[in-house]
């Protein structure tokens, strides 16, 4: 039987380019792009479909950029590939989910995704608090944020809001009742991030400049922890570093990236991996359409995982999750594996090894010991 791979569609247009944003985005002025861009999300389907690629669709994905923002030309053209071509190879129970943000959460922009057969959607609300929301440089609101996680609630059981945590603008009441505003909703799902600087970014620029400084990572940790703490409250547990679930509802489409199962990119930038093998599309939106349009399958970058490659990948993603790694991985680190779990960053349960809330916080050293 052929691979079952994850589709992942990268849609590169957004309303405001966010300054802590580094994925390939951009606000788009040119009307005939969008439509463009679907067409060739289409025929970069067939082209892998021509290599005996994605017989079988275990999970869908659209992110970006905003794919709620799509213009209607080009959303009717996604939509009407996902019903006719893609749904049919899904799985049972596969999930299919669009990115939203809340200020084009409208029916009339959502309402068609589901109609095409997407069940899960999950909502850039970031932060219900408005100074924080400013400091992000987002459209949305409090207000804006909730109207879209209601109308969201309305058209799907399988609803996520995103957070970013530990921002200068932020603190511990505010974060506080931003759980509290969107958990009061019948969400099933949040994924938190703490805010990270990255250097071609505006913020990265900012505080390079020395505009401003990142919250020190002592008060970042103690926040980590206290979401943690609170959204565990509510019923949604830690299943992986970043995101929290009441069960049955951890991410499928995620999961399916932290065990190395195949998937398959489209749009410019899009990441693939099969096996031993990972490679992107061209970055530039205008490049990569060009390149499709002429049966090319292009690559910005194509790599070849060695063992020990594959190794540091297993360990790393094995213990971002719950669920954490087998002890017979980490025969050779045993010793300091029980030296960490009696400084609270992993634990032993049966024969596998997972890291704490604590652990994640230094996972990149922790992996570093293991792997080194």
């Amino acid at each position: 039987m052929s691979t079952a791979h994850s589709l992942y569609v990268h849609v590169p247009f957004c309303d405001v380019r966010c300054p802590y944003c580094h994925f390939t985005c951009f606000v788009n002025r040119d009307p005939e792009l969008p439509e463009r861009w679907a067409r060739a999300v289409v025929r970069e389907w067939g082209l892998h479909r021509e290599r005996g690629r994605a017989e079988r669709v275990a999970s869908v994905y659209f992110g970006g950029g905003t794919p709620s923002a799509l213009p209607p030309g080009a959303r009717e053209r996604i939509g009407t590939w996902l019903a006719g071509d893609v749904v049919p190879r899904l799985e049972p129970e596969a999930e299919v989910t669009v990115e939203v943000n809340p200020e084009s959460a409208w029916p009339e922009s959502l309402r068609p995704w589901v109609e095409a057969g997407a069940n899960r959607l999950s909502v850039g609300v970031q932060s219900m608090d408005p100074d924080v929301l400013t400091f992000l440089g987002r459209l949305n609101t409090p207000q804006s944020n909730l109207r879209a996680l209601d109308l969201a609630c309305s058209l799907v059981e399988n609803v996520s809001a995103d957070l970013i945590v530990g921002t200068p603008a932020d603190d511990r009441r505010k974060l506080a009742a931003s759980i509290e505003a969107i958990t009061a909703l019948p969400i099933v799902h949040v994924s938190a991030y703490l805010l990270e600087i990255h250097r071609t970014t505006r913020f990265g620029r900012d505080v390079a400049s020395g505009r401003w400084q990142p919250t020190p990572d002592d008060e970042q940790a103690d926040r980590y922890l206290e979401m943690v703490d609170r959204l565990a409250a509510r019923g949604l547990e830690a299943y992986e570093l970043s995101n929290f679930a009441l069960a049955p509802f951890e991410a499928q489409h995620n999961a399916r990236y932290w065990a190395r199962e195949a998937y398959l990119g489209l749009g410019p930038s899009a990441h693939s991996y099969e096996p031993e093998r990972r490679w992107s599309n061209l970055r530039d939106t205008r490049a990569w359409c060009e390149a499709v349009e002429t049966g090319r399958l292009e690559t910005e970058v194509d790599e070849r995982l060695d063992h020990a490659a594959i190794r540091r990948e297993r360990i790393l993603l094995g213990l971002r999750r719950r669920e954490g790694v087998p002890t017979a991985w980490l025969v050779e680190r045993d010793r300091w594996c029980h030296e960490a779990a009696r400084s609270g960053l992993l634990t032993r349960r049966g024969d596998r090894w997972t890291a704490t809330p604590t652990g994640w916080l230094v996972l990149d050293q922790i992996v570093a010991q293991l792997t080194d």
